[in-house]
């Protein structure tokens, strides 16, 4: 092996081998050197001047083996920190790239930092800025010297219980939050812990200008609020279903009162589930309509209120969209028109009455004069001997005529024009009056008749005679409907600020279907009935300021004549 090949490990262990041989060897001549020293006189034996001789040449020899081997170790050490000093100046040069590098990243992030439109700070735990973007400087000012306490809350030491910097060695949490700025705009803040290139510990916090979203929110809040005020205030009925299914999503109060369910026990149910329509097909109708994009306005249909009374309606319905539901939903107006339908009934009725009125005024006296004449011929000629044998006839005749006289004296009662003769007076008074005549009346049918004055009756404004007549109108009627031994009640009373006078019977009740034709001139449910009576006891309670409202059942009916105090 050649000394070049070699390791260094190996030529410092023959060093150190060397090194202890040439020790050994200084050893003895050293000693050698003594004795001549001590023994001056005395000459050394040829063979230890020959060994000295011998030892002297293996120093040398061992001098040149080791000044040898040390070169090569110098030389050795030489190229491995040749190498070592080309690495480190590689290392050096890549540090100062990498540095360089870093840097200039550096200056990209602050530079992108700088440019964004949100406030970017980066704040050290001595409360200082390390950091401000633009935006930041152009809404505080300059952070050279300036503290975050100074600048946020003008203060001059630092803020008590500070929820970023807690202490010695107390980590910086991350912290996302809404904070209204002195600068008068509202921020969301991002915080976050930054550990910077020396490794102290920053805080990094964000905060995006949500000033004109919280206006826009309160905006939105304030319309909703708005809206929410409108909507449940609105008289008009109002509700919101989904499309899809019918539920029912919100409603206002009218709603609910409209259809008689409480918002508890509406919400989440269908219009099905709570037996809302009272035709299934009208319900066909308006999903087919809606399934082909066709508006629904002021479309009448009849709806059952939770107590199963009929109502009739006007429901428009719109198409919309609301956030919180995934599907489309349904806008639904209803309007009740149940009273309207029956004011334009009644209105119909009366505009009947008044022209069969207008028509009796025209020709009832023509009719009656010339009645009269027959009457009073027949009479005469009934009392003859030779006619004598025909009295059953003459009677006949003349109760004919008297039921003829007492028709168009009915059909006068219907004139519009009629004077009337109003003085005040009590209805309580005015029914004690005339209860024997209709107590006797009933009892004749085997039939019982009540009378019950509930509290104190005000005076009313009435017409005397045409009063009695529409009592005796509505009893006679009630004593037809109820079966022998049945009762029949007549009820006063005063309620808020109307007298109701009631006449209940205890008959089939009316049929549902006919119910608005009841006071329509000529129509009658009775056999021989003429369809004038309930028509005149209609044009006497329209004359009067009242209206007559009907109940019916299968327990029977109940007629009720309603003045307005108010009137009087």
């Amino acid at each position: 092996m050649r000394d070049t090949d070699k390791t260094k490990e190996q030529l410092v262990t023959e060093l150190l081998l060397l090194r202890q041989k040439v020790i050994k060897l200084e050893e003895s001549k050293t000693k050698l050197l003594e004795n001549e020293i001590a023994n001056p006189k005395e000459l050394q034996a040829p063979s230890e001047m020959f060994n000295s001789l011998i030892n002297n040449k293996e120093i040398e020899k061992e001098l040149r083996q080791f000044q040898v081997i040390l070169e090569e170790i110098v030389t050795f050490r030489t190229e491995e920190l040749s190498i070592a000093n080309k690495d480190l100046q590689e290392q050096i040069a890549r540090r100062q790239h990498v540095e360089e590098e870093l840097q200039l990243e550096r200056s990209r992030l602050f530079s992108v930092l700088d440019r964004l439109p949100a406030l970017v700070y980066l704040i050290a735990p001595d409360f200082s800025f390390s950091f401000a973007n633009r935006l930041f400087q152009e809404h505080f000012g300059k952070i050279q010297g300036r503290l975050c306490y100074e600048v946020f809350r003008g203060r001059s030491t630092p803020c008590i219980g500070c929820s970023t910097f807690k202490g010695d060695h107390q980590p910086i949490e991350a912290h996302i939050g809404e904070w209204f700025y002195p600068d008068g705009h509202t921020y969301e803040f991002y915080d976050y812990p930054f550990t910077d290139v020396d490794g102290s510990q920053l805080l990094l916090s964000f905060g995006l200008d949500i000033t004109e979203r919280k206006e826009a929110e309160n905006a939105l809040r304030l319309s909703e609020e708005r809206f929410s005020k409108a909507f449940n205030a609105s008289p008009i009925s109002i509700a919101i279903s989904s499309m899809e299914d019918g539920r029912f999503i919100d409603a206002n109060e009218g709603f609910c009162q409209t259809i008689g369910f409480t918002k508890e026990n509406l919400l989440g149910k269908k219009s099905m589930d709570i037996g809302f329509w009272v035709d299934i097909d009208q319900r066909k109708m308006i999903v087919q309509k809606l399934l082909n994009k066709e508006s629904i306005r002021d479309m009448e249909v009849m709806f059952c209120r939770s107590d199963g009374e009929h109502r009739a309606a006007l429901l428009s319905i719109e198409i919309i969209n609301i956030n919180s539901e995934p599907q489309p939903c349904l806008l639904n107006l209803l309007t009740d028109i149940t009273e309207r339908r029956h004011m334009e009934i009644e209105l119909l009725r009366l505009d009947r009455l008044n022209l069969v009125g207008e028509m009796a005024a025209s020709i009832g006296h023509e009719i009656r004069n010339p009645m009269t004449t027959v009457r009073g011929f027949l009479q005469i000629l009934s009392g003859k001997a030779e006619y004598i044998n025909d009295q059953d006839y003459f009677q006949l005749m003349i109760e004919e005529l008297d039921r003829a006289n007492a028709i168009i004296t009915e059909f006068l009662s219907l004139a519009r024009n009629k004077m009337l003769e109003l003085r005040s007076m009590n209805l309580n008074s005015l029914i004690s009056s005339i209860f024997p005549l209709i107590q006797a009346n009933a009892m004749i049918q085997d039939k019982e008749i009540s009378i019950a004055i509930n509290g104190e009756i005000p005076d009313l404004m009435l017409d005397e005679k045409e009063i009695k007549q529409l009592i005796h109108n509505l009893v006679h009627n009630a004593l037809d409907a109820t079966a022998p031994g049945g009762k029949i009640l007549l009820n006063l009373y005063k309620e808020d600020e109307y007298v109701v006078l009631s006449i209940e019977d205890h008959g089939a009740g009316i049929d549902i279907k006919i119910l608005d034709k009841i006071g329509t001139p000529f129509f009658s449910t009775k056999e021989d009935g003429t369809g004038l009576g309930l028509a005149v006891c209609y044009g006497i309670a329209d004359r009067h300021g009242a209206t007559i409202d009907i109940e019916t059942g299968t327990e029977g009916s109940k007629f009720m004549v309603i003045f307005p105090i108010a009137r009087y």
